[in-house]
């Protein structure tokens, strides 16, 4: 059984989703929380992220509440009003403030956000709190997935044993910087705030920015963490031995939740990395990377299990990387080097054996420029029918 100290979670149905499933979501700490986020880079921002990021100057963030089935994006003052009077519901029935609360939504966009269901439920959502229900918080936030997204982890430091855990949401809409994805990050283990936030962005820099569904930004992503301190006495400082552990804990949960998000993309049926290396800089390998993961040319190849690596080849140059050097590109398949120096390795058999491993639920394709020492990589899945029929009805 996972167990976060200090932390409670609930995942209840307030009527915002036709179907009747869970949407609406909290997660609460008992003491008042390190905390720092990582939000969209999209321009067009959804109201609770306007009053959320007012909340996190305060420092006073203790809970996190979440609905899901509606985005409450672009509507206007309605918007606003609905995040802020949620929040006034939510602190009156706790006995705290509202800027003790931080709101997220998600689902359709440029919809009302019928806030009253959502005060309706409040207080059956405070007395369904529970240390264990982490389940029923990551049920509850869910729009397209098809399965709840969690990964943790634990950490000891002398006599104490220290909780990690993270839970996702997310299925399409799903690019660089971050997608229509939610991420919250949670410690019992007390972290020093300058130092949360060097994780957070590094964690969030190789994992949740390094991943594509379908080339599209959402105007709500957020990315959050709280450390309460719960777990012990133990700092974790810029200079704490500990630290690389931590480190690591956190980069593995943030990978593993992309990794869980873009196989879950929107009708997917593979899961793709791509490992540009070679490169004159890191920028220039994962410009290439995420050429290669939007191309739609590269992705319906990869749905119908077809090595053509001619796609591959077009995306690299595409890329708007002015030091590529053609005959020094080599591309493989898994292990199998389909183009040497920049031309088809005619290897008897090499045609069968690609397409066998691009049959395969998760693929690796491998590029190296051979003009550098620096890589990147991105995260992403094939596209087939299946997401263009869904994305089709979505608001129906």
């Amino acid at each position: 059984m996972i167990k976060v100290k200090g932390f409670k979670f609930s995942g209840i149905s307030c009527g915002l989703k036709k179907s009747g499933k869970k949407d609406l979501g909290l997660i609460s700490s008992e003491n008042i929380c390190t905390t720092h986020a990582v939000f969209t880079k999209n321009k067009v921002v959804a109201a609770p992220l306007i009053i959320g990021k007012e909340i996190l100057k305060k420092n006073l963030v203790k809970s996190i509440i979440v609905n899901s089935g509606n985005a409450n994006s672009c509507t206007g003052k309605n918007g606003i009003k609905a995040t802020n009077e949620i929040l006034k519901k939510i602190a009156k029935e706790t006995n705290l403030k509202p800027s003790n609360y931080f709101p997220c939504s998600t689902g359709i966009i440029g919809v009302d956000l019928d806030y009253k269901k959502i005060n309706k439920s409040i207080p059956n959502l405070i007395s369904s709190l529970d240390g264990k229900s982490y389940r029923d918080f990551a049920e509850a936030i869910t729009t397209t997935d098809q399965y709840q997204k969690y990964s943790h982890s634990k950490l000891k430091i002398g006599k104490n044993t220290y909780n990690f855990l993270g839970i996702a949401k997310g299925a399409g809409m799903i690019h660089p910087n971050m997608a229509t994805m939610l991420c919250f990050f949670l410690t019992d283990l007390r972290i020093n705030k300058n130092v949360l936030r060097s994780l957070i962005n590094e964690a969030t820099s190789n994992s949740f920015n390094s991943i594509s569904v379908d080339g599209e930004m959402s105007t709500n992503d957020t990315v959050i963490a709280l450390s309460n301190g719960a777990g012990g006495e133990e700092i974790i400082t810029k200079n704490h031995k500990y630290l690389a552990k931590v480190k690591s804990i956190t980069q593995n949960i943030f990978y593993t939740l992309a990794k869980l998000i873009v196989k879950d993309g929107e009708g997917a049926t593979k899961f793709c990395r791509i490992n540009v290396v070679g490169a004159k800089s890191e920028r220039s390998a994962n410009q290439i990377a995420r050429k290669i993961a939007n191309s739609l040319l590269f992705k319906t190849a990869l749905y119908g299990s077809d090595p053509n690596w001619g796609r591959i080849m077009s995306a690299i140059g595409a890329s708007e990387v002015n030091e590529i050097k053609q005959n020094k590109i080599d591309i493989s398949i898994g292990n199998s080097m389909v183009v040497r120096k920049g031309i088809a390795n005619k290897r008897k058999g090499l045609f069968t054996e690609s397409r066998r491993i691009m049959k395969r639920s998760e693929v690796e394709i491998k590029i190296n420029l051979n003009i550098g020492k620096h890589s990147s990589f991105m995260l992403t899945n094939d596209i087939g029918n299946n997401y263009i029929n869904f994305n089709s009805f979505y608001t129906t």
